[in-house]
């Protein structure tokens, strides 16, 4: 399997899986779902090492903090090997169960791994399996030049990249989670506000902007700038990959802020600037990630792409809005999740969920 620069980046020793529980009231047999799922994987070429699932009849139900509830997972470890992609079932002696869904980041990002357990889903709703295989290594255009007049941590910097010390393995106990809950009339009383100046702005893009006013620190180095940025899946933009695609597609979108700006802003305006840039995401800018990243690869070699992380770990923000999955789609005949959690810390990173009536923000920061 041929990995690029970009799938290296987050597939080092210190990159822990992506990590998804889905919760539901029952599940199929596991014979049903084994036999679906050997009718799926062959279009999925990333996945041809297989996908080992587990079954546990009379799990107890785990406590809600992210650390208990490990145990829904048959975890990818880094640096393990094939297979890089684990499913486990468990069924509650209390009734109900989780498909807890391990998978190497290395392999392809979030959208990719619902998109595969869709599929999945959708065989054993008797629908025919994918026909034709995932797409994992589109034709591209021509990586864009980079910039000569500025150095290549500058270049990394400007698109939400930073190059760190050498790195060592992380674990779940290296993190702690801030989990934050925003009723829907408190989130839509600051939507209306923040839509007087941009009236493309959603919930998402309040919410990030009022979440990095909350966790935000002081820039401590005379120079440096804040971090603010925002997951971007470029899936989206119209054209550049197809919509079979199986990688990472969710980058980091940059948004450019001044000091005077980080420290004077309302929200509003906050959110009408991350709006902004997200509508100005384009094809250049997930192309220009590319070619940096491969000539960190050239410049440094595999230890160098080991050692980048995102801009916003020291005192920043990076922001990835999951609450636009679509739960319906992993309706395995038994009905659609009634909840859905995600277990993947990364320093100062803030995941978006839906949660009832409620969105919620679950950030992981370094520290217990």
């Amino acid at each position: 399997m041929s990995l690029t620069a970009l799938d290296g980046f987050f597939s080092g020793p210190d990159d822990l899986p992506i990590e998804f529980a889905f919760f539901y009231e029952r599940l199929p047999a596991v014979d049903v779902l084994a036999e679906a799922l050997a009718r799926t994987l062959p279009a999925f070429t990333r996945l041809r090492a297989g996908v080992p699932l587990l079954d546990i009849p009379g799990a107890e139900l785990p406590s809600e903090d992210k650390v208990s509830r490990a145990v829904l997972f048959d975890s990818v470890r880094p640096g393990t090997g094939a297979p890089q992609c684990r499913l486990k079932i468990s069924r509650f002696a209390a009734g109900g169960g989780c498909l807890g869904a391990s998978m190497s980041h290395g392999l392809g990002d979030g959208a990719s791994l619902v998109g595969f357990l869709s599929a999945w889903a959708r065989t054993v709703r008797g629908h025919h399996p994918p026909v034709a295989p995932a797409v994992s290594e589109p034709s591209l255009p021509p990586l864009v030049s980079l910039d000569k007049s500025l150095p290549l941590e500058a270049q990394l910097r400007r698109a939400g990249f930073e190059l760190r010390g050498p790195t060592s393995p992380r674990a779940r106990e290296d993190y702690r989670w801030d989990i934050r809950r925003f009723p829907r009339e408190e989130v839509d009383a600051m939507l209306r506000d923040a839509r007087v100046s941009r009236p493309q702005v959603t919930a998402g893009d309040v919410l990030a902007a009022l979440l990095w006013r909350h966790y935000r620190q002081p820039e401590r180095k005379a120079r440096a700038e804040p971090e603010l940025s925002t997951v971007f899946d470029f899936r989206r933009v119209p054209g550049l990959l197809p919509a079979s695609y199986f990688g990472n597609a969710g980058l980091p979108l940059r948004v450019p802020l001044s000091r005077e700006e980080a420290a004077t802003l309302p929200v509003p305006a906050l959110a009408a600037r991350i709006r902004a840039r997200l509508q100005a995401a384009s094809a250049e800018d997930f192309l220009r990630c590319h070619a940096l990243l491969e000539e960190v690869q050239r410049t440094w070699g595999l230890e160098g792409v080991d050692q980048l992380g995102f801009s916003t770990e020291g005192h920043g923000l990076l922001v990835n809005n999951i609450s636009r999955f679509d739960l319906s789609l992993l309706d395995f005949g038994t009905g659609a999740p009634h909840a859905f959690d995600v277990l993947t810390p990364i320093p100062r990173v803030c995941f978006i969920l839906t949660r009832g009536d409620s969105l919620e923000a679950h950030t992981s920061l370094p520290g217990c």
